[in-house]
């Protein structure tokens, strides 16, 4: 009788080890996923801000250029707001100055006044905050197009 209990418990164990060796090995060869977290955004940008911007600017401006910049990521389809869709894996190639304009744009239809300059300075600092959680990848250089 004991014989089938050990047999049972150790069939349990192998069929767990199989179940969690696999979802491991599964997870592992995918990419992490970078989870923009906006409030966290703007106090890890409003801390790094020269201190000659911060005197001119609020939080809510901080957050209102980040959410912008959030609306201008997800129109062009490399963000959403909801963790569990699949934005994708195509590469997206942006010119330097289209999501700086695309953000001023969108501020001037919300009403925003804040400098383009101040809009500028604060997407640099949050180029540190996509580093930080790991949302960069590799810059593409001009000899990688294979001559597309």
């Amino acid at each position: 009788m004991w014989i089938w209990i050990v047999l049972a418990a150790v069939v349990c164990f192998v069929i767990a080890a199989v179940t969690i060796g696999g979802v491991t090995g599964t997870l592992a060869t995918r990419p992490r996923r970078s989870v923009y977290d906006l409030g966290e955004a703007v106090d890890f940008v409003a801390d790094r801000l020269p201190e000659e911007l911060t005197a001119e600017i609020s939080y809510d401006d901080v957050t209102a250029v980040l959410a912008a910049h959030c609306d201008y990521l997800a129109a062009k389809g490399v963000a959403s707001a909801k963790a569990a869709d699949d934005i994708g894996d195509a590469l997206v190639v942006v010119p330097d100055d289209e999501p700086v304009a695309w953000v001023i744009g969108r501020l001037e239809e919300q009403g925003e006044t804040i400098a383009d300059e101040v809009v500028v300075t604060v997407l640099d600092v949050e180029e540190q905050y996509y580093e930080a959680i790991g949302a960069i990848g590799p810059r593409v250089s001009d000899s990688d197009d294979g001559g597309a």
